[in-house]
């Protein structure tokens, strides 16, 4: 065509008188108006399109080209000339769904970043609700029984209650099922097409969630021999492996286990997408598997039918469960965060550690926060579960503990498992961090890392020009000095019953609390406790002097007669310690004797005073505290106090009772 046009542009050029050059130029310019003028042609792309019930109508991939500017519903008129006829044929009047990114698409435009687009067809008449199928083989399900389970599935049912419905819905409807139906984990519940068709595993998960999320209509339900399934149980949850692959004597190894953990168990996608995994690579040495606490081996043999507990890293385990969370409720609440928690947020077979005897109640966030808080004030091989004394392991501390905390915690761990080598010696350069384990007998090291010398014999930096011999010589006084001062220290100091670390007290009462948070007697070494009141109590062996008599602040004893308001200490409960003494019965032949006069107590002056009798003669020595006994025994109530409908305070009682023993004590020193 261009051709064509400057042929017969040059042609008339010439008849014209126009020299053929000034012509081109013309034809030049009028071709770039024309160019500048017309719109650039529309950019095409090539979009699949896949159907998400493939698994049932066997519509192959289609692939499509497709401008900016293409709706949905040519898309959908594409579809149904493509399959016009057979068993893959599109009526023309069904509705044809478009899905993205695990979306419905409820538009007419189709999105610029999609490059595939997955579809449903509903024919007329078809709701789009959820469909069971029973695949039993001896046995049978009816119509109305499949509604029940339908709309268990809709109501949010998980998949572990939903095999339980089925069992009791199958023992109902058959007679003879008593050798057949032995479990509920025997029932298979199997998802046909959508995005991840298989069987839902989980017991914990959600069967509606997961029929969201893998955009699937089609349940399968089917019923396995007893001896056709295993459970794997991990992060609180059981998973059911139907079909495992079994050897001829009828048994599972343990390795294809694993390999079932990682390629169909582990595949939950954090996208929803069948089989793309957690994007963690899992090595299977680092995969636990145990039968009722027995650890297996590489290729132990297990019996279809058992529970196998299997653990794994802690970050497969992150991010499984981060995948996992959109199918499992939540159902706990933890006791230090009061949030809702899944199961798999709480810690592994609820306990903190093995030796636990609770169940936890705490979720697995606030551990590692404990267990941080607690690396500041205590000791790294002193760390224990929040909710019991029981000491937490290297283990645990690796399970629940932040990175940074827990690499702390590693690195202290190993500083002290060196440390204890009599080999090893850590570089004496404060710089520098490395140690390096020495042969028996050398006296002089480098460092491999800062390059440093340092005596082996001596654990100080070389001594330049000194042998080991003439260093020991000149340093014998100072050691000498060192040792009498380690050995007074040890003389002096004991050792906490708790964590075995010696503890030194130059001043204060005889209640040590040591930095491991163990309370006990310097005396007797008793371990101090709350009773069930709330009050502190220590066991004092009989040998200890606070066995029968033990201070005031211990268990609130001073003040245990003044801590009911309505305390009457003449009434027949009257504690025995404020009864009054009770004398020889009175003489009737005997003259009477003078009246008493009132007993009057100081009052301390930032009490408000009370309105005392004056005294009518000065006390005298001998019945000034005649009746006051030392310890247990009798006190007399001062005359002053007023009578038991009118209370006083709190602390002007207190202040008088120990008024009283003040003067027990000074009459018993006269």
């Amino acid at each position: 065509m261009f051709l064509r046009r400057r042929w017969s542009l040059s042609s008339s050029a010439t008849r014209h008188g126009e020299s053929p050059k000034h012509q081109r130029d013309k034809e030049r310019d009028r071709h770039r108006r024309h160019s500048k003028q017309r719109d650039p042609p529309p950019e095409e792309r090539i979009i699949d399109l896949i159907d998400l019930d493939y698994s049932l109508t066997s519509r192959r991939r289609a692939t499509g080209l497709i401008q900016d500017t293409t709706q949905l519903c040519r898309v959908a008129e594409h579809l149904k000339t493509k399959y016009p006829n057979g068993a893959q044929r599109i009526p023309k009047d069904a509705e044809v769904q478009f899905f993205w990114n695990n979306t419905r698409l409820d538009g007419n435009d189709i999105p610029k970043e999609a490059s595939t687009l997955r579809y449903r067809v509903l024919p007329v008449g078809d709701d789009g609700f959820l469909r069971i199928e029973w695949k039993g083989t001896n046995l049978r399900l009816h119509r109305d029984q499949l509604d029940t389970i339908a709309s268990e599935v809709a109501a949010g049912r998980s998949v572990g209650s939903i095999r339980q419905t089925v069992v009791d819905l199958v023992r109902a409807s058959n007679k003879v099922t008593k050798d057949i139906v032995q479990s509920p984990n025997q029932v298979v519940i199997e998802m046909t097409g959508g995005l991840r068709p298989g069987p839902l595993e989980g017991n914990s998960w959600e069967a509606h969630k997961a029929q969201e999320l893998w955009l699937c209509r089609h349940l399968t339900i089917d019923l396995k021999r007893p001896t056709r399934y295993l459970v794997l149980k991990g992060f609180n949850e059981e998973y059911v492996w139907h079909k495992p692959y079994v050897n001829s004597h009828g048994y599972v190894d343990a390795y294809d286990i694993k390999q079932r953990l990682i390629h169909a168990l582990m595949a939950v996608g954090p996208s929803g997408v069948c089989r793309r995994g957690i994007g963690v690579i899992i090595d299977m040495n680092d995969i636990r598997l145990t039968v009722r606490g027995k650890l297996l081996g590489k290729h132990s043999l297990i019996r279809p039918g058992k529970t196998v507990e299997f653990d794994v890293p802690r970050v497969v385990e992150e991010k499984f469960l981060r995948a996992e969370a959109r199918l499992v409720p939540l159902t706990e609440t933890c006791n230090v965060c009061s949030d809702e928690k899944r199961v798999s947020e709480m810690p592994n077979r609820r306990l903190i550690t093995a030796s636990c005897e609770h169940d936890s109640s705490i979720c697995k966030d606030c551990v590692g926060q404990w267990i941080a808080s607690s690396m500041d004030t205590l000791t790294w091989d002193r760390l224990k579960c929040p909710e019991c004394p029981q000491l937490l392991k290297y283990h645990n501390v690796q399970a629940f503990a932040p990175r940074d905390v827990f690499d702390r915690y590693d690195t202290l761990a190993t500083r002290a498992l060196l440390s204890s080598l009599a080999e090893f010696m850590w570089c004496l350069n404060p710089k520098c961090d490395s140690g390096q384990i020495h042969p028996t007998g050398c006296s002089k090291a480098k460092c491999f890392d800062c390059r440093q010398y340092l005596c082996v014999q001596h654990h100080v930096p070389w001594h330049s020009g000194e042998t080991c011999d003439e260093y020991e010589r000149r340093t014998r006084r100072q050691r000498k000095n060192d040792k009498a001062s380690e050995k007074h220290v040890k003389e002096i100091a004991k050792p906490c019953p708790g964590c075995k670390k010696m503890v030194y007290k130059f001043v204060g009462c005889d209640h040590v609390t040591c930095i491991c948070r163990h309370e006990w007697c310097w005396l007797c070494f008793g371990k101090y406790y709350l009773d069930n009141n709330g009050l502190l109590q220590c066991s004092h062996t009989e040998q200890c002097r606070y066995h029968d008599n033990p201070p005031n602040y211990e268990g609130g004893r001073a003040f245990m007669p003044f801590l009911d308001p309505f305390f009457d200490p003449r009434g027949p409960n009257m504690n025995r310690a404020m009864r009054p003494r009770q004398g020889p019965p009175p003489n009737p032949n005997a003259a009477a004797a003078p009246p008493r006069a009132p007993l009057r107590v100081p009052v301390p002056p930032r009490f408000p005073p009370l309105d005392l009798p004056p005294p009518p003669r000065p006390l005298l020595e001998d019945d000034t505290f005649r009746n006051f006994n030392v310890r247990r025994r009798h006190i007399d109530r001062p005359q002053h106090i007023p009578p038991p409908n009118q209370n006083l305070d709190f602390f002007d009682d207190a202040m008088l009772f120990n008024l009283g023993q003040l003067m027990q004590r000074a009459g018993r020193g006269t």
